[in-house]
């Protein structure tokens, strides 16, 4: 009996203490590259958007993780995600990056691509992209808080 409490104890504490499935607007509110950017390397699209090349190094994925608290043992269910993608103009700092679980990130497999293209063809512009994109990744925010007592 007390093997089971104790198993069920877990269960009812996991979600209490589980890890961000949602990125931080205080720590990742997401940001966009501009030409003064570091890894600026030019405009792309006809809206002339700004383009950082990927460069997030080691040490500011190990800040990211330290910063959302994920243990270094649970580092590998993870990866970095930019907020804003760098395919629609999102830049490489602290502010736009995450850690996302694999599995979360699985769930969107063609999010990012179709923001892409329509970015690409004009079918939208940046900031309609960029809404798109904090929508569905946001969207699991209230359905977070919409679970909570």
């Amino acid at each position: 009996m007390r093997s089971f409490l104790f198993a069920l104890s877990l269960v009812v504490c996991v979600p209490l203490f589980s890890y961000p499935s949602i990125p931080d607007n205080h720590k990742s509110p997401g940001e966009l590259c501009t030409d003064d950017d570091a890894d600026f390397t030019e405009y792309r699209y006809g809206e002339e958007i700004a383009y950082c090349e990927r460069n997030v190094s080691s040490a500011l994925k190990s800040e990211i993780y330290d910063s959302y608290r994920i243990p270094k043992g649970e580092r590998k269910s993870y990866t970095i995600d930019h907020v804003i993608p760098l395919s629609i103009g999102g830049d490489n700092s602290r502010r736009n990056l995450w850690p996302e679980h694999k599995k979360v990130k699985a769930t969107r497999p063609a999010l990012e691509m179709d923001v892409y293209v329509a970015l690409r063809d004009g079918e939208v512009t940046q900031d309609e992209a960029v809404q798109w994109i904090l929508r569905e990744k946001f969207k699991a925010r209230k359905q977070f808080e919409a679970g909570r007592p």
